[in-house]
């Protein structure tokens, strides 16, 4: 009887009977979906975090990482914002507590060859490449080699030096581009230091800002390369850490 009244409702031009639970259920479902993918993000920069100490740039660069998960807070429900909050707070206070060591820089005016160890084998585990050529103008094109390693982080293969010598190739995980956030032009020189010259050549700009951008639209081009890296290209560019505007 009383869908036959809904049905003659809706005939004569009423609203339809709706389920006002329906709306709250779509909402708490979507809290949790997001909070799920937070408290994941949160175990992966965890199990980074399980060393005796880290280089200053990927330091910077995890805690940039749960910076970018509070700014996804909004996308829960308040009776979901404890948990991440406490989640996210003991993480960052994990990483902070970290001793921190200056980063390795390849000295490669001795002729020295630059060494393909990233300090733990997890890190360059890299199980496919995929290769892109940049073509800048120049008789050689650029060659970067770009995967993804266990901890789904960006990881680049290239010949140290564009010219000859070039010192042999070597694997390097890149930096989120969060990580050039609020550091001068002569500190992304160092960051930049320690990858393969081309990659350096093709994000450094006349300021930092400029810099900011290339490298963020370069980084966009060789993680979206990589299949499994796609989903952190999605995150990055929700997160607004993608500034990849033209200069």
């Amino acid at each position: 009887m009383r869908s036959d009244v809904a049905l003659l409702t809706l005939e004569n031009g009423g609203s339809p009977i709706s389920n006002p639970s329906t709306a709250a259920e779509d909402a708490r479902l979507a809290s949790l979906i997001s909070l799920d993918g937070i408290l994941k993000q949160i175990k992966d920069i965890t199990r980074q975090s399980s060393v005796n100490i880290l280089s200053k740039s990927k330091k910077r660069a995890l805690l940039a990482s749960l910076n970018e998960l509070k700014e996804q807070m909004p996308s829960l429900l308040e009776i979901d914002h404890p948990c991440a909050e406490s989640q996210i707070s003991e993480a960052c206070s994990m990483v902070e507590s970290i001793p921190e060591e200056d980063d390795r820089i390849q000295d490669l005016s001795h002729g020295r060859k630059p060494s393909t160890d990233l300090g733990t084998g997890s890190e360059i585990d890299v199980a496919q490449w995929n290769v892109l050529q940049f073509n800048t103008g120049t008789a050689t094109p650029f060659i970067i080699k770009c995967g993804a390693n266990s901890n789904s982080e960006l990881v680049i293969k290239a010949e140290a030096r564009v010219q000859e010598p070039k010192g042999g190739e070597i694997v390097r995980v890149a930096p989120r581009p969060s990580v050039l956030e609020n550091v001068s032009l002569d500190e992304m020189k160092q960051i930049f230091s320690e990858l393969p010259e081309a990659l350096s050549l093709l994000a450094l700009a006349r300021t930092a800002d400029g810099t900011r951008a290339r490298y963020s639209r370069l980084y966009r081009t060789l993680a979206s390369k990589v299949p499994s890296l796609r989903d952190l290209v999605n995150e990055l560019e929700k997160g607004g850490a993608l500034k990849d505007v033209r200069t």
